[in-house]
């Protein structure tokens, strides 16, 4: 989820008894809404975004140290996709007669994580990074400086939650 995508949010005012559109777009779904008709929203805190963009700049500073080789044959932004392919966490949602599938990938859902079940899924996507993608281009005292300095970004990450 980009930045321009919570430009679309519907801000309203509690005016005791009732709420009030307070921007264009709460102004605009009020218009276009009849007397009576229920509309749902969902509450996002500005937790989930912060759990959002840690994960996303956590990834891109491990992107950092992938070898040119590497960031030619996979873009800073299909990264995420990358590991979520190699993960396999996806649902195949069609096969074609020569094999080909189409796959749905997982959501993570920040806004319905609490910190600590954020804290605990990047724990533990940070091994398998380690191991599957850093372990494929680097070893030894290297591959550990390496890790070293990623768990040492992850907790200046954390802080900012």
């Amino acid at each position: 989820m980009s930045d321009k995508d919570f430009h679309k949010v519907v801000e309203l005012s509690n005016v005791g008894g009732g709420f009030v559109p307070v921007n264009e777009i709460a102004t605009e779904l009020l218009e276009q809404s009849q007397r009576g008709e229920v509309l749902s929203f969902l509450e996002i805190t500005s937790r989930d975004i912060k759990m959002h963009r840690c994960y996303f700049s956590l990834l891109n500073f491990i992107y950092g140290y992938m070898p040119p080789k590497f960031k030619k044959a996979v873009p800073e932004k299909h990264f995420y996709l990358f590991l979520k392919h190699l993960k396999k966490e996806y649902q195949v949602i069609f096969t074609f007669q020569d094999g080909t599938v189409m796959v749905e990938y997982d959501s993570i859902s920040f806004g319905k994580m609490s910190q600590k079940t954020f804290q605990e899924y990047v724990k533990n996507q940070l091994p398998f990074i380690y191991s599957n993608v850093l372990g494929a281009y680097f070893e030894g005292e290297m591959l550990n400086g390496i890790i070293e300095t990623i768990e040492d970004e992850y907790k200046k990450f954390l802080s900012k939650l």
